[in-house]
């Protein structure tokens, strides 16, 4: 069986693609009618898809088909056994549900990921049954409470609300959730800074891409949607007295609508991108797109502005893979960044500058975040709500190192003082802190450990302050 995923401009919502299955280059009428469905109610409060999400969904059930196809199956003869099978192939877990590394020559994957595909197979079998079209599985079904965010005005609903929790009804076959995050994956300045540079180094556009998502706070599918013309008039804004720190809104499409909605874009970012991409590379690279695009007798799109190097459109996969091989560079072997973490990096920073500004401090903050740092996220993300605003306090601690200790192995001073090695690191560490600034003539490794605090006072030992 040949399985394949396309992606085709839907028929009836604007601006919108919808992802198909071909199995042996026909389409698959089953998939199509269920991934119809679901772009149309599958989103937020049962709303339209978002446009990863209902892609994910299709690569889904595409990987649904192969693993039943592998066993000689297909998704009318499959049964539960055979989807807890596959599940437990992937978990790593023997027949008990327990794990079982040594008989799996491959890494696990999360009980997130695996949730998330098998509530994607549920909803495909249930409406398959809405359909009353026939197959072997039957769904072991549980009831459990239904999430719901929890706002401001929780306790309102709290003491008003007489209903029980609502229901909802879930496949048996999933695990339980991974645990839970405290924070989210954000990058401090410094760390941006060099991600920056390994990004220029593979292409430049990149670099300029991953500056307008932290700036902007965009995801992927909508930095990938601006324009030329976003980055214009920045004379005319100039003269109107406009300054770098001034933002200017442009429309995009969010995740999950089919109307447009605005961004603030700052001034400074404009003029970045135009230094950077727009005059120097922009008109080269969209003449090779052309001439590529006229040599293969491709349609030539309208107004597209992020080309690589060798004239070829950037897609988001190209982007996953410039961030994957920088962070595999940068020493991050297991826990790459994602292009995704720039947004989260964005309202983090945005938290930050918040307080710092308006003398907030995040320490302090209580079961509730402070309405202007709330206000602020609901301004530049479109959505949040408390949870998501003291998540993202919480990350902005993480960044300042104010949960964590400052990751130093703390040693005594004598000791410090005959041990070459650890005066070299120490050394290396302050190179990198001060770049060009170090001057190794004044440059004083004994003062520079006590004030990091990487070495300890011995007369502080004896005093058993710091046991």
């Amino acid at each position: 069986m040949n399985i394949k995923n396309i992606t085709v401009a839907h028929p009836n919502l604007k601006n919108r693609d919808i992802t198909l299955l071909l199995v042996d280059g026909k389409i698959d009428i089953p998939s199509t009618e269920f991934l119809i469905y679901e772009l149309r109610y599958g989103g937020r409060y049962g709303g339209i898809a978002g446009k990863s999400s209902h892609k994910g969904k299709a690569f889904q059930i595409a990987e649904l088909y192969r693993h039943l196809n592998d066993m000689d199956l297909n998704w009318r003869t499959a049964t539960e056994f055979d989807i807890k099978k596959i599940r437990n192939a992937m978990l790593c877990w023997d027949e008990n549900d327990n794990m079982d590394l040594d008989n799996y020559s491959y890494e696990p994957i999360s009980n997130d990921v695996m949730n998330h595909k098998l509530n994607t197979w549920f909803k495909f079998y249930r409406y398959m049954n809405k359909l009353n079209k026939s197959s072997d599985m039957v769904l072991t079904i549980k009831k459990t409470n239904k999430y719901r965010h929890k706002g401001l005005l929780d306790h309102l609903h709290k003491r008003y609300n007489s209903e029980k929790n609502e229901k909802i009804e879930i496949w048996a076959l999933k695990v339980k959730p991974s645990p839970k995050q405290h924070t989210y994956h954000a990058l401090a300045r410094k760390e941006f800074s060099i991600l920056k540079k390994h990004l220029r180094n593979i292409d430049i556009v990149y670099e300029v891409l991953a500056i307008f998502m932290v700036e902007t706070g965009l995801r992927i599918t909508a930095a990938l949607e601006a324009e030329e013309i976003d980055f214009k008039g920045l004379l005319k804004l100039y003269a109107n007295g406009k300054t770098l720190n001034d933002t200017v809104y442009r429309k995009y499409i969010p995740k999950g609508y089919d109307e447009h909605k605005q961004y603030e874009l700052p001034l400074r970012t404009m003029q970045e991108v135009n230094d950077s991409y727009v005059r120097c590379e922009y008109a080269d690279r969209l003449f090779k797109y052309e001439q590529k695009m006229k040599r293969t007798g491709k349609e030539i799109k309208e107004n597209i502005f992020w080309i690589n190097e060798k004239g070829k459109e950037v897609k988001k996969y190209d982007v996953w893979r410039a961030f994957s091989k920088a962070s595999k560079i940068m020493g991050r072997t297991v826990n790459n960044i994602t292009p995704h973490w720039l947004r989260h990096t964005f309202a983090t920073w945005t938290i930050m500058d918040v307080a710092n500004a308006k003398g907030i401090i995040l320490e302090n903050t209580g079961l509730v975040p402070h309405p202007l740092l709330l206000n602020a996220l609901q301004v530049k993300l479109g959505h949040a709500d408390s949870l998501t605003t003291l998540r993202y306090i919480s990350t902005a601690l993480k960044l300042m190192g104010l949960d964590l200790n400052d990751g130093h192995i703390k040693m005594s001073l004598n000791r410090f003082k005959n041990c070459i090695k650890s005066q070299e690191l120490v050394k290396r560490e302050a190179k990198s802190e001060f770049g060009e600034d170090f001057d190794d003539k004044y440059f004083d490794v004994i003062k520079y450990a006590i004030s990091r605090e990487i070495v300890i006072d011995d007369n502080l030992i004896k005093d058993k302050k710091y046991v």
